[in-house]
């Protein structure tokens, strides 16, 4: 079995070097066309690809292909373009047809940006992933820093409760899809916080650490930011049973003691961050500790546990620091410098553009943008639409998407292994027919919106 896990791929032989040739950004008013439609399975497949690499420890060919292209920065460019796109594009598309018949389009185009960032967590574990994004990385930070305060917004909306069966039952189709919208949008800010590390940990190899720490100190106070997610701990919650759950490979899912009594990945990347940022040399220049960053800081330090720490050795210095924090004051040693890096020197600082640009390029133009991607995005039965349709799905429910999923199909309904797929829309798995029945209602519109699509 092991051996044959190795050798699933999601691309053919010479699609690699094709796809990643061919990559560059899109504009946000072709977004729906058929060129982009093909963009975005070929984006799909190579984050597949790049995923089961990393996972199966064996020679990661899509990163190396993507860096030695120099097509990193494109990636960049499609998770803010999707970004700009659900600001001032969607809410027009609402606008003009708030009862859709059909949302499944709409749906590919949020999926479009949780591929981009999924890809991009993969490849920037690497250093010289980091090197490769040196152009854009401020860009990327800004983009990045604002899916993680969205977090925040999606916490205090009580998105961390799960809907009740009734209020599954009684969607209309714009709240399906303003619940899935915000379900990719959860997904994509957890990815972030991995992006945010590793950002943090190569500023320096990303050819601009200047400006990455004014951004993370002074702009966006990423300390007080991590400080407050670590509090919160998005990463799990307790559904309408009572049963805990915690967020793994884009899905809530019910945990063995032994995984629970392992540190949530989400968790160890937070810590990990911010261990970096308060241990880092630059803190004294750009970081001023006051009275209620101390006190922030300071509270952590009762979750900071000796078996976290026998997980996570790093993390012991970071308990040291707070510890020393709690008890001394740092306020004078912050303001001698008045966090101000090399008083009297000058520093050229590098600005985020790409969402600057995008939004100058939707400028006054939103509505008739959306009325136009309105006329792509109605399926309208031609075989064209058809074989479009039967694309992207077979692309979402591939062997190497379920090979992404924690190793495999899980039961839509209770979260354990599935074996059984929906024999009509082919795209929800189940482990049994009980699970099968109970989760029909949540399940119907969604299937014969699909089933009409490749019929």
């Amino acid at each position: 079995m092991a051996e044959e896990d190795s050798q699933l791929s999601a691309l053919e032989p010479g699609e690699l070097d094709l796809f990643v040739e061919s990559m560059e950004p899109s504009r946000i008013e072709n977004i729906g066309h058929q060129g982009w439609v093909d963009w975005h399975i070929r984006l799909q497949k190579l984050n597949q690809q790049a995923v089961l690499e990393a996972s199966s420890m064996v020679e990661e060919l899509t990163k190396e292909t993507l860096i030695s292209c120099g097509k990193l920065p494109v990636l960049v460019y499609e998770a803010i373009s999707i970004q700009v796109w659900r600001l001032k594009i969607y809410p027009q598309i609402i606008k003009l047809e708030p009862a859709p018949a059909n949302t499944f389009a709409v749906y590919m185009v949020l999926y479009h940006e949780a591929a981009a960032v999924g890809l991009l967590e993969t490849v920037l574990f690497h250093e010289d992933g980091a090197q490769c994004i040196s152009e854009v990385v401020v860009d990327l930070l800004q983009y990045a820093v604002e899916q993680l305060t969205t977090l925040l917004a999606l916490i205090n909306k009580n998105y961390l409760v799960p809907p009740t069966y009734q209020e599954l039952e009684s969607e209309t189709a714009i709240e399906e899809l303003e619940r899935q919208k915000n379900d990719l949008q959860f997904d994509v800010s957890m990815r972030c916080i991995s992006i945010v590390r590793y950002i943090t940990e190569h500023m320096d190899a990303a050819g601009a650490g200047a400006s990455i720490a004014t951004n993370l100190y002074k702009t966006h106070d990423v300390p007080s930011l991590l400080s407050h997610l670590l509090q919160l701990e998005p990463w799990k919650r307790t559904n309408d049973k009572g049963d805990l759950e915690t967020f793994n490979f884009g899905r809530w899912t019910l945990q063995t003691s032994e995984e629970l009594s392992q540190m949530h990945r989400s968790e160890a990347q937070l810590w990990l961050c911010l261990r970096q940022l308060l241990l880092e040399p630059r803190l004294a220049n750009y970081y001023t500790i006051d009275d209620c960053r101390r006190s922030d800081f300071c509270r952590l330090q009762g979750k900071m546990t000796e078996p976290m720490i026998d997980q996570i050795p790093p993390l012991g210095e970071l308990k040291m620091f707070l510890c020393r924090l709690t008890v001394g004051d740092y306020s004078s040693l912050h303001n001698r410098t008045n966090g101000v890096k090399n008083p009297g020197c000058t520093l050229i600082e590098v600005v985020p553009r790409i969402k600057e640009s995008y939004l100058s390029e939707v400028h006054k133009k939103t509505k008739s943008i959306a009325k136009a991607q309105l006329q792509c995005f109605h399926m309208d039965g031609s075989d064209e639409s058809r074989e479009m349709a039967k694309k992207l799905l077979e692309s979402y429910t591939s062997d190497a998407a379920l090979a992404m999923d924690s190793g495999g199909a899980k039961c839509a309904k209770c979260g354990e292994k599935a074996s059984k797929k929906c024999s009509r829309c082919k795209t929800e798995w189940y482990c049994g027919r009980e699970c099968q029945v109970q989760q029909w209602p949540k399940h119907k519109d969604l299937c014969d919106q699909f089933a009409k699509l490749i019929m």
